[in-house]
């Protein structure tokens, strides 16, 4: 198990041990350093360990974002076009590696309690690489997993994701995370 101290952290080390699979609608917004709003959408997200996930996006466009373990597509549906990409590339020290368990949080990021609110603890992990496309990422965890994660991007921009109707270890189809390119869809990457 991940070695961290308090209870923000313990509960980080519950989510990323314990969790299995997890089904949540979300809303997540797009915000300037100024704290203009960019832009706002909404969807549907899937997890499955180990490397399994999906972003459903429905709410301004449509989008998806696929993995079956070994590749990432994303979708536009307004384009009829989807990339792929080898997920090992796509994912290293990202966000979704740290809840994928793909990486040793430790190792990738220093940790550091912020605050309680209602039982939700936030950390704020920022990151050890200068590869990476965030500054820091806070999460808000709670006996109930992960309950929202704040983006901040090389611009100083912030992307929240709040996930809402969240359910953990249950079943989920694996045809979740299969995508086939609906016919006519222009397909780049992927070699």
């Amino acid at each position: 198990m991940i070695a961290l101290a308090g209870e923000g952290e313990r509960l980080l080390d519950k989510f990323i041990v314990e969790t299995k699979t997890m089904s949540a609608n979300f809303s997540q917004s797009l915000r300037t350093s100024d704290g203009e709003l960019l832009q706002e959408s909404t969807g549907q997200f899937y997890l499955q360990k180990p490397g399994r996930f999906r972003w459903n996006y429905m709410l301004p466009y449509a989008q998806e974002i696929v993995s079956d373990g070994e590749n990432i597509w994303i979708y536009d549906v307004d384009l009829q076009q989807v990339t792929v990409q080898k997920q090992s590339i796509a994912l290293s020290n990202t966000p979704m590696a740290l809840i994928q368990d793909k990486i040793s949080v430790d190792a990738a990021f220093d940790i550091k309690p912020l605050d309680e609110k209602n039982g939700v603890y936030r950390l704020l992990l920022a990151s050890k690489s200068e590869t990476t496309d965030f500054k820091n990422i806070i999460l808000g965890v709670s006996e109930n997993g992960l309950q929202f994660m704040q983006l901040k991007d090389q611009f100083d921009q912030d992307t929240d994701i709040v996930f809402s109707d969240t359910k953990v270890n249950g079943e989920i189809d694996s045809a979740t995370f299969i995508f086939k390119a609906p016919e006519g869809t222009d397909i780049f990457g992927g070699n």
